[in-house]
């Protein structure tokens, strides 16, 4: 099976039977990483390269599938406003502003109605289907080498990161008009991008992930009875244009969202990529057999300060649990960074190559 056949395969009951081993997926790798192994990488490598190291890398690797942008469907001319010391600042509907001649981000500036309202009242829907289309057509031709899986924002991370945790917390414990409008605000960025995506290329991508960190490493950072309250609505609006295509969603987060997976079903999410900490694969194979599961592998310890004997272990204690329902698609929990070794990174992959089959 080729890269695309291997990881859709995974959603198909016909075409799941035909599995010849347990996909691999990389949410991404970090630039860190490339630079500092990419001679190591490259060095004997004599295969097809995409001239594109986001997907080269982790092809010449191993992984089948990463995760990929497209283009968006709405601009937001930038407002200005005043931080806590007065300064005059210039933010967009992330409500972060990026530091002079830095990458740093200083996030939490849309802490008032009001300054929603400017930043909405400044959107505008713009028709990207060249590009989405131009986009799609070079993941194409990736498809069957790796194959890039489809990612958007979603909706609660957006909200608790453009106001600031603090400001969050009090708003949602109120459960204030400004938190729901600014809920509203994101679902309405995300339902733009979906309805771009569609209607410029139907259902030529196949996966669509939606990127929504809602747990931390030991629990989910909502209740599940506030999640169906305040987002579940959303995305089941949402996730109904999506279902009505060929496409399947799936989300992707950090963290350990046990608690949240039968909202994310209701919802009509298929599967979910993250399991970063603290999610027990026995319980979410015994538990929800028909959600699939996408990653598991461990980049806090194992990956990162392992020895290659422990990774060995690490992969074939997951093959052991996950393996035979079919229903597994492994990688890192989150990304591949600079202090994990290459050698690790080869080893895992090796290992599920030689354990995965079917």
């Amino acid at each position: 099976m080729n890269a695309r056949e291997r990881f859709v395969a995974i959603f198909d009951n016909t075409m799941r039977e035909r599995l010849d081993r347990v996909p691999t997926h990389v949410q991404y790798i970090r630039e860190g990483f490339i630079s500092k192994y990419r001679n190591n990488i490259m060095k004997d490598y004599k295969g097809k390269l995409f001239n594109n190291m986001y997907f080269d890398i982790p092809y010449i690797l191993g992984f089948d599938s990463i995760f990929a942008p497209f283009p968006l469907s709405y601009k937001i001319k930038s407002i200005k406003i005043r931080d806590k010391d007065g300064k005059t600042i210039k933010i967009k509907e992330n409500g972060q502003s990026i530091k002079q001649k830095s990458s740093y981000y200083e996030g939490g500036f849309i802490d008032k109605i009001e300054i929603l309202e400017d930043l909405w009242a400044n959107l505008k829907i713009v028709d990207n289907s060249h590009y989405l289309a131009k986009s799609l057509d070079f993941y194409e031709k990736l498809a069957r080498y790796i194959f890039p899986v489809l990612m958007v924002g979603g909706i609660f991370d957006k909200v608790w990161q453009a106001m600031g945790m603090p400001i969050f917390a009090k708003n949602f414990q109120k459960n204030s008009n400004f938190y729901k409008k600014l809920i509203e605000f994101y679902a309405e960025l995300t339902k733009l991008n979906i309805e771009g995506l569609i209607n410029a290329t139907g259902d030529k991508g196949r996966i669509i992930t939606f990127l929504d960190d809602v747990a931390f490493k030991g629990r989910s950072m909502i209740s599940k009875e506030r999640w169906n309250q305040d987002f579940l609505p959303h995305y089941k609006e949402i996730l109904s244009l999506v279902l009505d295509t060929k496409l399947i969603p799936i989300i992707h987060t950090d963290g350990n969202p046990t608690e949240l997976i039968p909202s994310f079903k209701n919802a009509g999410f298929k599967g979910l990529q993250g399991w970063e900490g603290g999610a027990d694969p026995q319980y979410i194979n015994d538990n929800f057999p028909e959600f699939v599961i996408i990653g598991f592998g461990d980049v806090s310890h194992i990956l990162p300060f392992g020895d290659q004997q422990q990774v060995r272990t690490h992969v074939k204690e997951l093959m052991n649990i996950l393996k035979d329902n079919r229903h597994f698609i492994i990688g890192p929990s989150t990304v591949i960074y600079q202090k994990i070794p290459l050698r690790n990174v080869i080893t895992f992959i090796n290992t599920v190559k030689k354990y995965g089959k079917y």
